[in-house]
């Protein structure tokens, strides 16, 4: 893997999570629960600090770094066990990621139940739209590596 190859998975990565962090916070205009996956992962990384509620971009850069490593993942190994086109290998990807969130780290990280079921009856949709869209802008665009 080249540098420049290796920089432009990065990208494509901080691009993905960009569109998975937009469609949670605009799921609102669709009917759908607003889901604040930087609040989340900030209240669960950091707690409570001395000042109060730790700030939100912390929350934010986790994200970002989640995005990153699980496109990383993608790009240089799971997608060669994916079936179909490069788009739907991404779809495929943002359903997988999709269904561990929701079996194990929502109900036993975040204690929101299976599939975000404590917070909305939707928010499994809203959660399936912002992962899917996760998954086709990586199947769209990232390079991927052949072993």
């Amino acid at each position: 893997m080249t540098l420049a190859i290796f920089v432009q998975m990065i990208l494509v990565g901080i691009l993905a999570t960009y569109v998975l962090l937009a469609l949670a916070l605009w799921n609102v205009k669709l009917g759908l629960p607003r889901l604040d996956f930087p609040k989340a992962m900030t209240m669960l990384t950091y707690a409570d600090s001395f000042d109060g509620n730790p700030p939100y971009w912390a929350g934010v850069i986790v994200i970002y770094f989640n995005g990153v490593f699980f496109t990383l993942l993608y790009a240089t190994y799971f997608h060669q066990f994916l079936p179909g086109t490069p788009l739907i290998q991404g779809a495929t990807w943002g359903v997988i990621l999709w269904a561990v969130s929701g079996i194990f780290y929502v109900p036993v990280y975040l204690r929101e139940g299976f599939f975000l079921s404590g917070i909305h009856p939707m928010a499994w949709f809203a959660s399936l739209l912002v992962h899917g869209g996760f998954g086709l802008v990586l199947g769209w665009l990232v390079p991927v590596i052949t072993l």
